[in-house]
C-alpha cells in the first residue's frame, strides 16, 4: 500500500470533545479542548494541554485544579462556542445558560447540564512548545445515571462527540459539523 506523507502536526486519531472548567466563583471559565487523554490507570491521571495565550491558562495556573466536562451530541453547539470565544470577552456560563455545580472534592465548578464530569487536581505540568501539558489526578468522576450500566458507562447509550482534523464526529454517524460552525450564526 502506497502512503501519502502528511504533516507531523496532523492528528491521526479522534480526540474527545471536552469542555474544561477552570477557576472559581466569578473567575470560573470554560474552554473546549481536544488535547485531552487518559495517561495512567492507577492512579487515574488525565493530561490536558492548553496554550499559555488562552484566558484559561492563568486560571489553571492559579488554582491547580480543573474539571473535564463531557457533552452529549446534543450539546455540541455549547461545546463549540466555548472553544471559539475567549473568556476575556464573554462569560460563557451566562451566555449559554450553563449552571455551575459544586464539585465534590475540588473548588472548580462542574457544568451541571453536561452528563459526565471528572474532577482533577494538577500533579505535574510540562512545557512542550506551543502548549503546556497538565497532568491531573482524577479525584472524582460523575455521570448522569441514564448512561450507567453495571457501574460503568453503558456503550449502548453513549452519545459523545469526538474531534479529528477540525471536524466533529459522532462515532456511529460520521461528521456532525465543522469546528467553528457557530461563528457563522447568531447565537
Amino acid at each position: 500500500m502506497k502512503k501519502v506523507d502528511l504533516s507531523p502536526k496532523i492528528s491521526t486519531f479522534p480526540m474527545p470533545v471536552a469542555v474544561i472548567s477552570v477557576g472559581t466563583g466569578e473567575d470560573a471559565n470554560l474552554i473546549t479542548l481536544a488535547y485531552v487523554g487518559k495517561v495512567c490507570f492507577d492512579p487515574p491521571i488525565i493530561a490536558i494541554s492548553i496554550q499559555p495565550k488562552r484566558y484559561s491558562f492563568h486560571l489553571i495556573e492559579k488554582y491547580g485544579e480543573f474539571v473535564i466536562n463531557y457533552p452529549t451530541i446534543e450539546q455540541l453547539r455549547e461545546s463549540d462556542y466555548c472553544g471559539t470565544r475567549s473568556g476575556r470577552e464573554v462569560n460563557k456560563w451566562k451566555k449559554l445558560n450553563l449552571t455551575k455545580q459544586d464539585a465534590s472534592v475540588i473548588q472548580v465548578p462542574m457544568i451541571k447540564e453536561f452528563p459526565w464530569n471528572m474532577e482533577c487536581k494538577v500533579i505535574k505540568r510540562i512545557e512542550l512548545g506551543s502548549h503546556i501539558c497538565y497532568f491531573g489526578k482524577v479525584v472524582a468522576t460523575h455521570s448522569d445515571p441514564i448512561y450507567v450500566k453495571n457501574e460503568t458507562l453503558d456503550p449502548e447509550k453513549f452519545n459523545f462527540p469526538v474531534y479529528i482534523s477540525s471536524n466533529y464526529l459522532e462515532l456511529k454517524k460520521g461528521v456532525l459539523a465543522k469546528h467553528g460552525f457557530t461563528l457563522d450564526s447568531s447565537f
